[in-house]
């Protein structure tokens, strides 16, 4: 099978612990996606809204995982992304480094807040800074991630981004938590083209892995969004059920979802035509 995922924090644990990425303790390695004919990860390099010298740190995680990569297999396509926009600190320029380093996608914030704006454990909204930042991505193509705002950042976020999307939240109608998306925001980024990633994290599930994530799929479905759902894993970013702790497990998951009765063609859009088609339009 195919697989994209829009979303995990590999490139993180690999520079901190310094293990490899074709074979080690992760859920994301070489090894465990050999399962795929082929597959796109996307590496996100995560930056806490705390980080000391968040820009440095930056480039020393995205080096050490290009590294990495160059043995990567033949059937992996890699694509990099920054969660946390406080890796710009108050320099919006540093989005030109960003675009030179290969980053599709940029999640505004973590939990906290930073410059750009408020994340889903913060009251504070969107920044004038934060506007300045929206649209200098979009002249550059940078896409705006809106999984970890508040409901008060996602609602000016979205006036403004020309191509969004939540590469790893959830919906709130199967779950009732702040880091999942209401239907009306779900709705604003079908709109301006963008996908939700569904997230494989316990507590933005609510219940048994596999059938709260065939929950999440039915109600999008219901919604009319089957071109805009798509994977995001948080694999190597949060503690998983063991029966989908890692990338060789997926194609479980897929022969569940079809057993349940998605389509085929249903779930091949969900698990790589989706994303595949987004990232090709950026």
């Amino acid at each position: 099978m195919k697989y994209f995922d829009l979303h995990c924090d590999t490139a993180y644990e690999c520079y901190f612990k310094n293990m490899p990425l074709d074979d080690n303790c992760f859920a994301v390695s070489f090894k465990n996606g050999a399962c795929f004919s082929s597959w796109t990860q996307t590496f996100a390099v995560w930056i806490r809204d705390e980080a000391e010298n968040p820009f440095e740190l930056y480039n020393k995680i995205i080096t050490d995982c290009k590294a990495r990569l160059k043995a990567k297999p033949s059937n992996l396509t890699p694509i990099f992304a920054v969660e946390g926009g406080a890796v710009l600190e108050k320099d919006i320029d540093r989005l030109y480094r960003l675009k030179e380093d290969g980053i599709k996608y940029l999640t505004l914030t973590w939990n906290g807040e930073n410059r750009i704006a408020g994340g889903s454990l913060s009251q504070s909204g969107l920044t004038r800074f934060g506007k300045r930042v929206i649209k200098r991505m979009n002249r550059l193509g940078i896409a705006c991630d809106v999984s970890h705002l508040n409901d008060r950042s996602f609602y000016r976020v979205i006036e403004l981004a020309e191509h969004p999307l939540a590469t790893h939240s959830n919906c709130r109608a199967v779950c009732d938590v702040p880091r999942n998306l209401a239907d009306e925001q779900i709705r604003l980024i079908a709109e301006k083209g963008g996908i939700i990633g569904l997230c494989f994290y316990g507590k933005f599930l609510g219940g048994d892995v596999f059938e709260k994530l065939y929950e999440n799929i039915c109600h999008l479905l219901d919604m009319g969004l089957e071109r805009h759902i798509a994977i995001g894993s948080d694999f190597d970013g949060a503690d998983m059920d063991r029966r989908i702790d890692k990338l060789s497990k997926i194609p479980e998951l897929y022969c569940r979802l079809s057993e349940k009765g998605i389509k085929d063609s249903t779930l091949d859009r969900i698990f790589y035509e989706n994303a595949d088609e987004y990232i090709r339009n950026l």
